[in-house]
């Protein structure tokens, strides 16, 4: 992700992993070491392509993860799910 991951730029983002999904991808991971802001928008899309990697045995990964935007995903029980890691110290 090049900054936040908010409404404006996910349509975008989701045609382009619509068409990655459709050519076999079953591994992604989302570096949000330049995110500052994720809305519910790209929560939505992080668990849509979750649920479409599952149903191929493959994984979503996010790594890089600013704290707050890290215990939002905790709070919401999506880390795990999203194999979520935080920023390196």
């Amino acid at each position: 992700m090049d900054g936040d991951f908010v409404s404006s730029g996910v349509p975008e983002l989701q045609a382009a992993l619509k068409e990655q999904l459709q050519s076999g991808v079953v591994e992604v991971t989302f570096d949000l070491s330049a995110t500052a802001m994720l809305d519910s928008s790209g929560i939505g899309l992080l668990i849509a392509t979750s649920n479409t990697l599952a149903r191929q045995q493959g994984r979503v990964s996010v790594v890089n993860v600013a704290p707050d935007i890290l215990q939002l995903l905790q709070s919401m029980r999506l880390a795990t799910r999203l194999h979520a890691s935080g920023r390196p110290n």
